[in-house]
């Protein structure tokens, strides 16, 4: 498939826009890849001609999960975007993890000469509406959490359903974990409805317990579906996300030990998903969370672009020969024929015994290291900020690498890592006594 694509490219230069840098590492296997553009974390690979990272021009860290480079009114910003639209002024192809109005805005005005390899975002903002993605769905038969949408005048179907046990409330747009919440009692309504504008808002039984589960998936203009990587998904762990419902790893180990019917199950949400992703206009990479409760697998979330997992789900497929979500998702653009389907079970019992442990700022302030370079130690420590960068509350601090599991059901560590991320954030950062708290 990297030949296939090389050809394509021919003398177009290859570009990275992403939420990291770092997420990039996959395509350093084409040899047209020669700039990233990134909002935290940079690349830094000798490889790379030119690379731009809005981190380290603002010394600032956002909480991504509320930042968005198209409201950023900073020069820093205005310069980031220039940048990326001077970068299109030869030939180029540009991947983009996820999409925003500024890329639109450099795309076109250089159009002739530039492939954009992903959907643009207005077209891409309908598959984050989750109210149609789902019921689409549920037409098609597919299994998910049983979400009910209530009109913000109607307060009494939300008591109504408190009177039954906890519910999750959600917006109909979210990300990372923002935008959902638990409701316990009547007294939760007012301290833990996210805020909305659309006049209704999703509601649901809290589905406990449950083992939440993630996929990566890259769907093709024939409606072909590749599969990577599944994994036991790490949600609101509270040494890593002060939110309820925050993402915060993946276990690609603990995933080989779930019975091989609830792998089957998951894989058929997964390509029905693709499917009618497909049929409706999606191409290229996307995510399915899921959870598995009562013995069944429930859809809980679609992820219209690259994940969190994305990179590392990369690095499984390489160590088995395979192409990875990165490939296929270019692939998929080009037009280039599917990779053979590999089914999950297999893929689980296959891939590596590795986990992703991400740590955020669970602190009110905007923190910063206290000592500088290479973190060392048994386990592999990513996209940690430099020495002066302020990292902003829930913005991410850390991202670890090990080599074996990490949790049992997904929804808390085992006592090496608990350990690990309780005392991570005092090990190596401090209140910021230079910045005043500001929004990103």
């Amino acid at each position: 498939m990297i030949s296939e694509i090389d050809g394509r490219l021919g003398r177009r230069k290859l570009i990275w826009f992403g939420i990291r840098g770092a997420d990039a590492v996959p395509l350093l296997e084409l040899q047209q890849f020669r700039e990233v553009f990134s909002i935290i974390a940079p690349l830094q690979s000798l490889s790379v001609e030119r690379e731009t990272c809005l981190e380290n021009m603002k010394k600032e860290r956002p909480d991504l999960d509320r930042y968005s480079v198209d409201d950023d009114t900073t020069i820093q910003a205005s310069e980031f975007r220039r940048a990326l639209f001077e970068a299109l002024s030869e030939p180029s192809a540009v991947v983009p993890y996820t999409t925003g109005g500024f890329i639109t805005a450099a795309y076109y005005p250089r159009w002739e000469t530039t492939e954009y390899l992903g959907l643009f975002n207005e077209r891409r903002e309908a598959f984050t509406y989750k109210p149609w993605v789902e019921s689409e769905l549920v037409k098609l038969g597919v299994p998910t959490v049983p979400w009910r949408y209530v009109k913000d005048e109607d307060r009494t179907r939300l008591i109504e359903a408190l009177e039954l046990g906890p519910v999750v409330v959600r917006t109909s747009r979210t990300d990372g974990g923002v935008g959902v919440g638990l409701i316990h009692d009547k007294k939760g309504l007012s301290q833990h409805l996210p805020d909305h504008a659309d006049g209704f808002i999703a509601v649901a039984p809290f589905l406990h317990p449950n083992i939440p589960l993630n996929v990566n998936a890259c769907v093709f203009k024939d409606g072909t579906v590749s599969l990577h990587s599944p994994s036991l998904q790490l949600i609101g762990v509270p040494s890593c996300t002060s939110r309820t419902f925050g993402y915060c790893g993946n276990d690609f180990a603990r995933i080989r030990e779930l019975p091989a019917n609830i792998l089957d199950s998951l894989e058929e949400i997964v390509l029905k998903t693709g499917r009618w992703l497909a049929s409706v206009g999606y191409l290229g990479a996307f995510g399915v969370d899921a959870i598995v409760h009562d013995a069944k697998v429930l859809l809980a979330e679609v992820n219209p672009r690259f994940q969190g997992s994305s990179a590392l789900s990369a690095s499984l497929d390489a160590e088995l020969d395979r192409p990875d979500v990165f490939l296929c998702h270019i692939a998929s653009f080009q037009g280039l024929t599917p990779p053979p389907i590999d089914h999950l079970r297999d893929l689980a019992s296959s891939q590596g015994r590795v986990s992703q442990v991400i740590i955020h700022n669970c602190t009110p302030s905007t923190l910063e290291r206290t000592d500088n370079g290479t973190l060392e130690g048994p386990n592999r420590y990513l996209i940690v900020p430099q020495k002066g960068i302020g990292i902003k509350p829930n913005a991410v601090l850390a991202k670890v690498y090990v080599d074996e599991s990490v949790t049992q059901d997904g929804l808390s560590l085992s006592p090496e890592y608990r350990k690990l991320t309780e005392g991570f954030s005092a090990s190596h950062f401090s209140k910021s006594s230079s910045r005043v708290e500001a929004s990103s």
